[in-house]
């Protein structure tokens, strides 16, 4: 019987569980973007709770990005400064720790929110630059790796989308060229940079004309090919609704897991450690990721390793996700 808290290999690191902390907003900082000390509290109890790896909360690049108010800005003044103790404090309990970037308008120079179909070949290579040398500033800051958010409705989720982008160029038209543009930022760093790259991918769009199951298959394969060291499974938020509560994805990321040699991430409603082993043990998924329970309870993981629960305190109400926030309002963790 495999266990959540099997220690096993996670590509080249050695984890010591199968859940990963998936990071979203990060409202506790001031508005120059220093960190709050509960920032560094969050991040040594979340590491010290037996999580396997950690993905940061979501960076931005541009100030005046949509959701720049609730990022850290990898171009702040203190950024090395505060992240290389949020990732000394990670490594102090041996937990890997990647930065997310996570692209929603993007500034080509011309125009504050230029569409896929909008950008110049300029504009093309300034996105992928600012990628590259975010991932060079994660290195620095003490990062084991960048995770490109590509999925949920950022930028790049819509850039290799037919239904946002019909280009006539090479980023456009089939598969591989909408897939273009991020699989040479990823033979790029891979090339260049010592560090982990972990793509956040939407396992379906939902849209009429999107992206649908066969297509993602596609697209993580081709990520493998090009050099990605790991693959979270996410989607549009609300998009595959189910009358139980259950995740409409296992049996996707199921048979992605047998066809790839990376590591699958499978995230969305685990809230419970009954129902992630019991979908490790019948499928091969071997790593979750859960991020409003870490919000509600930063540590509940120690409970589930010493067996006195096997819930989380997170009751799903989304008012973390929905008033972009980094703390829980129903658990009396609300600090921002």
């Amino acid at each position: 019987m495999k266990d959540i808290f099997d220690k096993c290999k996670f590509g080249n690191f050695d984890i010591q569980s199968r859940i990963i902390r998936s990071g979203m907003w990060e409202s506790q900082k001031s508005e120059n973007g220093i960190l709050d000390q509960a920032v560094f509290n969050r991040y040594e109890n979340i590491a010290k709770s037996g999580v396997g790896l950690i993905n940061s909360e979501f960076f931005c690049i541009d100030p005046r990005d949509r959701f720049a108010k609730y990022s850290s800005n990898v171009n702040y003044k203190g950024f090395v400064k505060d992240y290389s103790e949020i990732t000394n404090i990670a490594h102090k309990y041996n937990v890997p720790i990647l930065g997310q970037l996570a692209v929603f308008w993007y500034n080509d120079g011309l125009n504050q929110k230029v569409t896929p179909n909008d950008i110049s070949f300029e504009g093309i290579r300034h996105l992928q630059t600012d990628v590259i040398l975010a991932a060079k500033k994660f290195e620095f800051a003490g990062f084991d790796g960048i995770q490109i958010n590509m999925g949920n409705n950022f930028y790049l989720s819509n850039f290799i989308n037919p239904y946002f982008n019909q280009r006539e160029d090479k980023y456009g038209g089939n598969t591989f060229n909408r897939m273009r543009i991020v699989l040479e930022i990823v033979r790029v760093i891979k090339k260049n940079y010592d560090i982990h790259v972990n793509v956040k991918l939407n396992a379906n769009d939902g849209r009429k004309g999107g992206i649908g199951f066969d297509e993602s298959m596609e697209m993580c394969k081709l990520l493998e090919e090009y050099g990605a060291d790991s693959i979270q499974l996410t989607s549009r938020s609300n998009t595959f609704p189910t009358s139980d509560g259950s995740n409409p994805f296992i049996d996707y990321a199921d048979k992605l897991s047998s066809d790839t040699n990376i590591p699958i991430i499978l995230g969305g409603r685990f809230n419970d450690k009954d129902s992630i082993e019991n979908v490790l043990n019948t499928t091969n998924i071997e790593y979750f990721s859960m991020s409003k329970p870490f919000v509600a309870e930063p540590d509940f993981l120690v409970n589930w390793k010493a067996g006195t629960s096997s819930e989380t305190k997170c009751i799903n109400c989304k008012n973390c996700y929905s008033k972009k926030v980094s703390t829980c309002f129903v658990n009396g963790t609300d600090n921002a």
